[in-house]
């Protein structure tokens, strides 16, 4: 019955754990939701239909070794209850503490050996229900077969075999089973029988699809085959045609789900413009609809339509403790600023899913209120990753001038709970110290990590721009040479080396050919333009070298490249220029050190 379908939820899945930002917004595979619709966990012990007296009288029952499909063939002969033994019962009880315990896998081998053994019709509804909850669908088709042979006639029943011929890619019992269930339940909502076909190929989830065409031209009543289907086009990339299949659906009968199919299926054709559109009617159509709210939410906030703050806003007045309404609208207030409203909607969060994320945020919030003994102990609430590795890069700002040993010990504690981060958590170490000026230790730290991880490119590649702020130069390109070793396309290894050389005056052949290659793949980087400016410069090509350079100036505000091109004006003559330029470069860094060695190098006065 559809009724008892509503049970079956997947208890490891929480609907709240979406991220704000998707593909353009994160859709749920239309599949993913477990429709265990012969669930019977619920049903007592002492629903079974053999009593106790009946249990002693036999204890010899034979075994049933049919399939589930030759089984179910049988269905016009109802088979008569087997006792049970008063053995069978102590493995029943032992099947329903583990069902009580949560340990489906063993409550489902218990019931499985039980229903092999014994003619009993809640035996085999629980076997088969089990089995599902465990992925196990061959034995979930056993057992359904055998449950059809002992109540032929019962549409619960035809929909788990239903479901097991679908996840296995019979075809032909699938196709035989939907047509039974909807013959005998017309209205069945069968998308969710699509729920096991996750695990099959591509090749055999296409080959379902006659399946539902078949069922759907022998009931076309029933609108739900053709949401499935919509629903497997879309799981096959087949979006176009899922598109077209969904809204045809949709103008027979629609609803919420449909509609979020619908938007999901814009997405991935890139059509945010329709998406939007379908979405904002799905909101409106449906206000009181949480799914589509939060739905709509997280696409708010990654869209770029200017009015999504007031959009998320009537949101979340509508749906205040949906936790991730509150949180689009929280990081959308954040983001423009307005950090009184931020702060009230992430005090709302920190006891919720996005409790570290909430914590992170008001630890933002409190820094721009200059409160940071209360910034820091927001950081310090944070506990895993991904908020935990920003949280404490944070952290090491707010107390690198009083606690930089608490800012190590946090930082230790959190590689040894968290290996998989700890090279950045290294980086953030350095970088603790360089900010400190105490470059020895920044590099022993470097050493120190690259010993725990070595070949880690992140972190040869940050030790190589320290050792060039140092002039530790062979040091920098055994680094740099290394990260090219592992990643040939490392455009940033390729620019930073290109440009020492080329700052050294050496190598300017081979400067020039990484710094081009970094440009192919990067080609509108400001500082590569700049390095490019530079090699050229550095080759006698000063046209090419000003035109690299005013390229670098257009999106780049920097005191480095205005000494750049400076140079390269000055050896055109182009004096006054050049020197606008330089005081150009001072007024964005007063001590700007290539400006100084600009001028002393062509001896420009000033």
């Amino acid at each position: 019955s559809k009724a008892r379908s509503n049970l079956c939820v997947n208890p490891g899945r929480n609907p709240h754990h979406q991220t704000a930002k998707p593909r353009h917004m994160t859709s749920t595979a239309p599949f993913k939701r477990t429709m265990l619709a012969t669930l019977v966990l619920s049903l007592a012990l002492s629903g079974c239909t053999t009593t106790a007296s009946q249990a002693e009288s036999s204890d010899n029952a034979a075994p049933q070794t049919e399939s589930s499909d030759a089984q179910a063939s049988r269905s016009d002969t109802p088979i008569a209850t087997t006792p049970l033994t008063g053995e069978a019962f102590y493995t029943l009880l032992l099947a329903e503490i583990a069902t009580n315990r949560g340990d489906y896998g063993a409550a489902a081998q218990l019931y499985s050996r039980l229903d092999r053994q014994y003619d009993d019709l809640e035996v085999a509804q629980r076997a088969t229900a089990l089995n599902q909850v465990v992925g196990n669908y061959d034995a979930m088709g056993e057992h359904a077969g055998h449950w059809l042979r002992l109540e032929p006639e019962n549409a619960e029943g035809w929909q788990a075999l239903t479901i097991a011929s679908l996840a296995n890619a019979d075809k032909v019992t699938a196709s035989r089973a939907l047509n039974q269930w909807l013959t005998l339940d017309p209205d069945a909502v069968i998308e969710g029988a699509l729920a096991g076909i996750t695990t099959l190929t591509a090749d055999q989830q296409k080959g379902l699809l006659p399946v539902l065409a078949e069922a759907e031209a022998n009931h076309p009543e029933n609108t739900s085959i053709g949401f499935a289907n919509a629903q497997l086009l879309s799981t096959l990339g087949q979006y176009e045609q899922g598109l077209e299949a969904i809204r045809a659906n949709r103008a027979q009968q629609d609803s919420p789900d449909k509609g979020l199919l619908e938007f999901r299926l814009h997405l991935e054709l890139n059509d945010i413009e329709q998406a939007r559109t379908v979405i904002s009617d799905l909101a409106e159509r449906y206000p009181n609809n949480s799914q589509v709210a939060t739905t709509f939410a997280g696409f708010a906030y990654a869209d770029s339509d200017t009015n999504k703050t007031e959009t998320l806003e009537s949101l979340f007045n509508r749906f205040p403790n949906e936790p991730v309404i509150a949180r689009a609208f929280a990081r959308e207030s954040f983001d423009n600023d307005d950090y009184d409203t931020a702060e009230v909607l992430f005090e709302r969060l920190v006891n919720s899913e996005f409790s570290d994320e909430a914590h992170y945020f008001l630890g933002r919030i409190s820094r721009i209120n200059r409160v940071p003994d209360e910034a820091a102990q927001r950081f310090l609430s944070v506990e895993a990753p991904p908020y935990l590795v920003s949280a404490l890069a944070e952290l090491s700002e707010v107390w690198q001038g009083t606690r930089p040993t608490d800012v190590q010990e946090a930082l230790h504690q959190a590689r040894q709970n968290y290996p998989a981060q700890s090279p950045v958590l290294w980086r953030i170490e350095a970088d603790l110290f360089r900010r400190l000026g105490d470059t020895d230790q920044a590099m022993a730290v470097y050493g120190q990590a690259l010993s725990a991880h070595p070949g880690d490119t992140s972190l040869l590649y940050d030790q190589a721009l320290m050792a060039a702020n140092l002039g530790q130069y062979e040091l920098l390109e055994k680094n740099l040479t290394e990260v090219l070793e592992q990643e040939p396309d490392n455009a940033s290894a390729l620019n930073a080396l290109g440009y020492t050389w080329a700052d050294r005056n050496m190598n300017l052949d081979q400067a020039k050919r990484y710094i081009d290659r970094a440009l192919e793949q990067q080609p509108d980087d400001p500082a590569i333009q700049d390095s490019k400016g530079w090699v050229e410069y550095r080759l006698g090509n000063l046209e090419e070298a000003e035109r690299w350079l005013r390229r670098s100036l257009e999106s780049m505000e920097s005191d480095e490249v205005a000494a750049h091109l400076a140079a390269v004006l000055w050896e055109q003559n182009k004096q006054e220029e050049a020197q606008r330029w330089l005081d150009q470069a001072f007024s964005w860094n007063s001590n700007s050190p290539t400006a100084r060695n600009i001028i002393e190098t062509l001896d420009i006065n000033r």
